[in-house]
């Protein structure tokens, strides 16, 4: 009597189709993982700017009578993949705030560089205005940990600033239902490295006086002095779990100071930003940021369950092969 050799073959290409599926779940399969030159979404807000001074002078105006402008926000990350490479994805924003009969308050183009596996900004001579951004920006990467701390940059401070987990939630599409997602909140309050809301960089003694409400100070009226601005943010953010998309902003509150305390004032206050993501708006967003999850739960669990599945088969047919005694 004498054993299979096919089932012996057959053994040991079970075993090592087995011995592929961990391989591919923590190896080959998150290799694959990248952020796409496929990005192409549209999201839009609504809010109000409040204005304490003259935007022009810089004066201060009675309580009563700050300015509140009502805003329209219109944000679009589309990929750029004439700057891209294989290990970094551009990605182009273009943020537009209008205001009643259409005014444009903000109207910029901002360029991200962001590595394709982590989504954390990388130093590039793509990224624009900002070259060496740090954290993170677009994304918060492929299967978000909601134990961590993640770091988001901000353009106006050069600084970053942690979105800290609050809760696991779920959200709703027009189409898609139950999708899981992540609560964030965030909060920081840095010096600007420039002007803010398109206000001056520099203001004369005489505006500085009046902005202080004190003719005494002592800065000669007809020359210029540097200001130095202060934001201070709170957000409440939602991010998909699967892919680290931003699929809700319900709530964004910048706050704008100017700093005197040189001049023994402390902080005044110039300016609010109020905004939210209107909720049609957020459910495009959850739509949108579904369409990649049947392709992840492909590379994260159906093809090493797969192979798994297969490997078994074929090392029980070998084993079953091997064990059956022939005669010689």
């Amino acid at each position: 009597m004498k054993r299979s050799k096919v089932g012996l073959v057959l053994i040991i290409i079970g075993a090592l189709v087995i011995a592929l599926a961990p391989i591919w779940k923590w190896g080959l399969g998150p290799m694959l993982l990248k952020i796409p030159d496929t990005i192409d979404t549209v999201s839009y807000y609504e809010g109000v700017l409040t204005l304490y001074v003259d935007p022009g002078s810089l004066s201060p105006l009675p309580e009563e009578m700050a300015v509140k402008i009502p805003l329209a926000i219109t944000r679009t990350d589309k990929s750029a993949p004439e700057r891209s490479s294989g290990d970094v994805a551009v990605i182009k924003e273009t943020q537009l705030a209008k205001g009643p009969g259409g005014q444009a308050f903000v109207d910029e183009t901002l360029y991200y560089a962001l590595d394709r596996k982590t989504a954390e900004n990388v130093t590039s001579t793509e990224a624009s205005p900002v070259e060496d951004r740090t954290g993170y920006s677009i994304l918060l990467g492929f299967y978000v940990d909601k134990d961590g701390t993640y770091p988001i940059w901000d353009d106006d401070t050069r600084k970053t600033g942690d979105l800290e987990f609050v809760e696991e939630t779920t959200l709703n599409g027009f189409t898609s239902k139950d999708v899981p997602a992540i609560v964030w909140r965030g909060a920081g309050k840095e010096p600007t490295v420039g002007p803010v809301l398109g206000l001056p960089g520099e203001v004369s003694g005489a505006q500085i006086k009046s902005l202080l409400n004190n003719p005494a100070l002592p800065f000669v009226d007809t020359q210029m002095y540097p200001i130095q601005y202060i934001k201070s943010t709170e957000a409440t953010v939602i991010t998909g779990i699967k892919v680290g998309q931003f699929l809700s902003v319900p709530e964004y509150k910048e706050e704008y100071f100017i700093d005197a305390t040189e001049a023994g004032l402390g902080e005044i206050k110039i300016a609010t930003l109020e905004y939210g993501q209107t909720p049609a708006s957020i459910k495009t967003s959850t739509d949108e940021g579904t369409e990649a999850y049947a392709l992840l739960d492909a590379v994260a669990i159906y093809i090493p369950l797969g192979l798994l599945i297969i490997g078994l088969i074929i090392l029980g047919i070998g084993l079953a092969l091997f064990l059956r005694k022939k005669e010689a």
